[in-house]
């Protein structure tokens, strides 16, 4: 049981890394590149995923944390597709379900 939330908690801090991703990139196109609210959010933000991560490899093994990692690759361009409007192109899918794919593999 504790490991499952040490797992939860990997998680999460990869979905608030893509989230803070997409800020980034939203704070990317604004007149001032570096001084911005979504680039101060998504620095923080990216400084929380951290701490949530460290907290998350005490109780997750490093192979597990690498898979668990590749769900960034899912998450970013739902994220982009949901919040920013971006077309997802049939290379993001195939990757995407090869990444589902793996995971599941792994999983057995």
């Amino acid at each position: 049981m504790q490991n499952s939330i040490y797992i939860l908690l990997f998680v999460i801090s990869i979905l608030i890394a893509s989230f803070s991703q997409i800020l980034l990139k939203t704070g990317a196109g604004k007149k001032n590149i570096y001084i911005n609210k979504y680039t101060i959010i998504g620095y923080s933000l990216m400084v929380i995923s951290m701490i949530f991560t460290l907290i998350g490899y005490k109780g997750v093994n490093l192979t597990l944390s690498g898979v668990l990692q590749g769900l960034s690759f899912i998450f970013v361009p739902l994220l982009s597709m949901i919040l920013l409007k971006e077309k997802i192109n049939k290379t993001t899918i195939v990757g995407i379900t090869f990444i589902i794919t793996g995971i599941i593999i792994y999983s057995l």
